[in-house]
Order: C-alpha cells, then sequence, then structure tokens
C-alpha cells in the first residue's frame, strides 16, 4: 500500500477508496490525488470508487493516478478524511498534507504521542489579537487533551488572557509574568492559511513537537453562561476602518442599508470605524464579556474577516463574513464554523434584500 517519499523518511499511501461521491467530489479528489503523487514523488497511486472516477481521471489526463474498480484493502478511505480540501489548489494541499498526517498517525502507533513537556509557557508578543488568541487557546487545549498534556500556559496580550478566562479551558492557562518561556510566535507563523482558523494552531504545534492533531477543532464551550439578555432585534456589525481587509466607505454604506432589514442595525468599534462610517450610526464598545453577551443575544452577525467575526464563530451565532481582499483564504479560515457564511463583498448586493 505504501511507498517511499523522495527523501525516504516515511512511508506514504498509495492505494485509496472512495466508496460514494458525487462527481463534484471526484473531480478534486482525482486532481487532489494527482497533486499528491507530483508533491512526494510517487510514480503512481491507485483510487477505487465511482465509475465517474474512472472518466475524470482519463479525460484529464492525469497520469499520476490509476482507477481501479474493484474496492481493494488495505487502503485509505477517503470517506474517513475530513472533507477539509474542498477549497481549490489550496484545498488540493490541504488533502495531501492529510493524506501525510495519516501516514505519519499509522507510524507512531507504538512510539510517544507528545513532545510538548508539560508546563511549558509560550510566549506572543505578535500573534495575540482576538481571532489569534481564540485559534491558539482553543488549538492548544485540544491539542493537550488529545495527547495527554496536564497542563501548558500561554502569555502575552490581555486577549489571550480573556479567552483563557471566557472559554472552557481545563489544560491552558494565562501566566503573567513567566519566568521562562518558548516563542509562540514562531509556531504561529508556520501554521497552514489552508485549514480553518481553530486547526490550525492545534496543526502548527503537532508539526514543532509531534503528537496527534485532529481536523475540525471544535469551539470550546464557554467557563460560565452569561446572564440571559433575551433575544434582540439587533444586527451587529463588525467593519473596522482599521482591517487591513475593509470594505469601502461606500460599500460598507450600502452593505449596513441591506442588513438593516434585518433588525436595528449597531456597528462595533471604536473612533476609527465612526469617522470611516459616519456619525448617524449607533456605535458599541464593551469589554470582552458584556461582547459575548451581546453577540449570544442578537439576531445576526455581519462582519469582515477579523477577531469578533471568529467570536462569532465560536458561539455559534448566525452571521455572514463579507470577504473583501481574497475570498478563498476568507472561506479556508471561516469554513470550520457551522453558524456562519461566507461571500463575497459583489455578491452580498445580490443575495441581501
Amino acid at each position: 500500500m505504501n511507498g517511499s517519499s523522495p527523501c525516504g523518511r516515511e512511508e506514504l499511501p498509495t492505494r485509496f477508496a472512495a466508496a460514494d461521491l458525487p462527481v463534484r467530489d471526484c473531480v478534486e479528489l482525482a486532481a487532489g490525488l494527482a497533486s499528491y503523487a507530483q508533491t512526494h514523488g510517487l510514480a503512481q497511486v491507485e483510487v477505487s470508487g465511482p465509475p465517474a472516477m474512472r472518466d475524470l481521471i482519463e479525460e484529464f489526463g492525469f497520469d499520476e493516478v490509476r482507477f481501479v474498480d474493484v474496492y481493494q484493502q488495505p487502503a485509505v478511505d477517503i470517506a474517513a478524511v475530513p472533507r477539509t480540501w474542498r477549497c481549490g489548489q489550496r484545498g488540493l494541499r490541504c488533502l495531501g498534507d492529510q493524506l501525510v498526517d495519516a501516514a505519519k498517525a499509522a507510524s507512531r502507533e507504538d512510539t510517544t504521542l507528545s513532545t510538548l513537556a508539560e508546563g511549558t509557557v509560550m510566549r506572543f508578543a505578535r500573534h495575540n489579537r482576538l481571532g489569534d488568541a481564540l485559534g491558539i487557546v482553543t488549538g492548544l487545549e485540544h491539542y493537550c487533551r488529545d495527547n495527554a498534556v496536564a497542563s501548558i500556559a500561554v502569555t502575552g496580550s490581555s486577549a489571550l488572557a480573556e479567552v483563557a478566562e471566557v472559554f472552557a479551558c481545563e489544560r491552558v492557562s494565562y501566566a503573567p509574568s513567566p519566568s521562562e518561556s518558548i516563542n509562540g510566535d514562531a509556531i504561529f507563523a508556520r501554521s497552514s492559511w489552508s485549514i480553518p482558523w481553530l486547526d490550525r494552531f492545534n496543526h502548527a504545534v503537532t508539526d514543532a513537537f509531534g503528537g496527534r492533531a485532529r481536523h475540525r477543532v471544535q469551539p470550546l464551550p464557554l467557563r460560565r453562561a452569561p446572564t440571559p439578555r433575551g433575544q434582540e432585534n439587533v444586527v451587529y456589525c463588525q467593519l473596522d476602518a482599521r482591517s487591513s481587509t475593509a470594505p469601502s466607505r461606500q460599500s460598507a454604506r450600502r452593505l449596513l442599508n441591506q442588513v438593516s432589514a434585518h433588525g436595528e442595525v449597531r456597528i462595533l468599534g471604536g473612533p476609527d470605524t465612526q469617522t470611516y462610517l459616519g456619525e448617524d450610526l449607533t456605535y458599541v464598545r464593551a469589554d470582552f464579556p458584556e461582547m459575548v453577551g451581546r453577540l449570544l443575544s442578537c439576531r445576526l452577525f455581519v462582519g469582515c474577516d477579523s477577531g469578533l467575526g471568529h467570536l462569532a464563530g465560536c458561539l455559534g451565532v448566525p452571521g455572514l463574513i463579507v470577504s473583501t481582499d481574497d475570498f478563498e483564504t476568507t472561506w479556508s479560515f471561516f469554513r470550520g464554523y457551522a453558524s456562519l457564511n461566507v461571500i463575497p463583498l459583489a455578491a452580498a448586493e445580490v443575495l441581501l434584500p
């Protein structure tokens, strides 16, 4: 089933089985397997599955992939692989990474799962904004649970402390003044841009220290449920002027006018956002615990790629993330949140009333 990579350091799977996939997925899977074979220097890989797979392999000339009629074992069952590879070229690379991860996991069954030492403190001087903090704390908590690490700590901005306090972290704490720490920014900087946001640091830590990583990392529950505010007919919007992906003022105002059909629009932001959008709107600033309560009580959240967008996703708030930059990247980051939909800014004018 396996073959050697060009460096000869690991055995990679070369036989795959996909019992039942729609044609759309057959296209991406065939292309993904061809890319996987090319990347890792495999002469050919085999796949069994729907007849459409055979036709697509022939039509597109994927010489690196051979279709076999019989569902052969042993083989990697594609249906068991989380389908985070549905994302164009980035998705094809993501699929290849998952297949390599599967081979590594199989080869490490009898070895120590983790080399991240208990009591480690990770320092974050750069990657410590709200969105970063949510991904870091969530990823580390799942890593520790999955790899039997009793406790570690993070240090850096107040956002890290707030996330560790508000969300139910059993194994990750905040250390305000550690005597020793390792550089967490360097680990974060190596994380993949082609997988959901909450998966990123989980995989980055595994790549750096070994152990088991999971796909589709689940948001952590709140440590304490906030006092119920009741459902409000409010749409919270976050279109930060300081964001690198902020839409033009004209586009932002048009978007706000469209979402006003769904409830009273309130803007999450400070003086910069007020100058950017205008004085005639209702602006709200709140500390972290209050923001959690407000989002849980609103009817809808609308924003761009931002920390508050990730917070809404972690809380399960229904919402819309409007991509104003690279749609593929924005979709990659936010596709792990069941309650959020990602659309290009241009599509908002068509889809919203």
